[in-house]
């Protein structure tokens, strides 16, 4: 994900329960419980469930559980984010915004960042920023080079 905080989902495959997920991915049912807002141990096939990340603080995963009336914009403003913040780690294309819906809150950290302009190529940005083609679409992996588009440069 672009050097993001990674958040790693995983898929419900029919016959896995909590404990073998939990077991398989170095982690406790109940870090699974609290991250993805489970208040029973019961899953279903197909179901994303978010992986907990641990760091040396404890986990580091950001969810937040939707509520009926919860608009896009108020989720943007409540968690001082950017769209782009909220569609790294969710689907926004299938976001009702209904009640008990999961989302996973993060910021991005873009680092320094070059504002597209006109007439800019490729050719002299990456002289300017000192970068190869391979550092510069690791940076920029999902990101498309066009006018006013701010890319990643440095992190």
């Amino acid at each position: 994900m672009n050097g993001y905080n990674s958040m790693k989902q995983y898929v419900v495959k029919p016959g896995d329960s909590l404990y073998m997920i939990a077991k398989a991915n170095n982690t406790t049912v109940e870090d699974l419980k609290n991250v993805n807002h489970l208040y029973s141990n019961t899953i279903y096939p197909n179901q994303i469930l978010f992986l907990p990340v641990v760091d040396n603080v404890g986990i580091t995963n950001k969810t937040y559980m939707t509520s009926d009336g919860d608009s896009l914009k108020d989720i943007l403003k409540k968690f001082n984010l950017e769209l782009e913040d909220l569609s790294d780690y969710n689907d926004i294309d299938k976001l009702k915004l209904e009640g008990n819906q999961l989302l996973f809150i993060d910021k991005r950290n873009k680092g320094k960042t070059h504002k597209v302009g006109y007439g800019d190529k490729i050719e002299d940005v990456l002289s300017k920023y000192q970068l190869s083609p391979l550092e510069f679409l690791k940076l920029n992996e999902n990101s498309i080079l066009k006018v006013g588009e701010e890319i990643i440069v440095e992190k």
